[in-house]
């Protein structure tokens, strides 16, 4: 059995105990989707999986929200990605990889990773950084177009890392009351499910993140490298024990 490194995410913790108290079916909207992702890595090599952060609000594989601010404009078919309010020259480099951020959550300013379903997949690689404002992506971005009228964040990460996301069903999350009480979340990526990344491989995966029903991170756990191919079923089984 492989060993994995977990942590309850510090944003939740507050709120742990009262899980608890509550009934299965209000207590389960708590945990309502898990991901997995590509990152979450050093490359030592061979890559060996990091420590997992109790202070981060998303994983590792759906990139890092620029430091400098701002929202981004990406338009498919167009290798230009234009910025309001960014920093470019100071955020970006050349050879980095970057994709629209999700819409931030109508609701919640802090520690959403973002409104669940809106997260992007498709990646472009920069070419060049013409100024703060503008960046020439390798290739015409192949996503979506995202106008500042949504003001998304622009995300990048070293690599095009793939994420794979799903949500959990009643079934997925037992809670059993006693000392200690003990949550069970069963997090299963099928045979057919999430067998190929944005390069046309096989995923390798090292982390796993549960989000509650606004996109709060409630736990992040990374372990050693999972390689998904369609003749594998992933089940991951997380016990938290309160």
């Amino acid at each position: 059995m492989a060993t994995v490194q977990a942590v309850v995410q510090e944003g939740w913790r507050e709120i742990l105990a009262r899980i608890f108290s509550l009934d299965v079916l209000d207590g389960f909207q708590e945990m309502a989707t898990f991901k997995v992702g590509e990152a979450g890595f050093i490359d030592v090599p061979p890559k060996e999986p990091v420590t997992p952060d109790p202070t981060r609000e998303d994983l590792f594989s759906e990139g890092d929200a620029l430091t400098g601010g701002g929202t981004c404009e990406f338009s498919g078919g167009s290798a230009i990605v234009a910025g309001s309010g960014t920093s470019f020259l100071a955020d970006v480099s050349p050879g980095e990889w970057i994709k629209p951020g999700p819409e931030p959550h109508p609701s919640l300013a802090t520690r959403s990773s973002g409104d669940p379903g809106t997260e992007e997949d498709i990646w472009g690689q920069v070419l060049s950084v013409d100024s703060n404002i503008q960046i020439t992506l390798a290739a015409v971005y192949a996503g979506p177009t995202h106008l500042f009228a949504e003001a998304r964040p622009c995300h990048k990460a070293a690599e095009p890392f793939f994420t794979f996301r799903k949500g959990l069903t009643l079934a997925d999350v037992l809670f059993s009351s006693g000392v200690p009480a003990i949550t069970e979340i069963t997090a299963i990526v099928l045979a057919t499910e999430g067998n190929l990344d944005q390069l046309g491989n096989n995923p390798e995966f090292f982390e796993l993140g549960v989000f509650d029903a606004n996109g709060v991170m409630l736990l992040h756990m990374t372990f050693p490298l999972e390689q998904k191919t369609g003749a594998i079923q992933l089940n991951h089984v997380v016990e938290l024990v309160f």
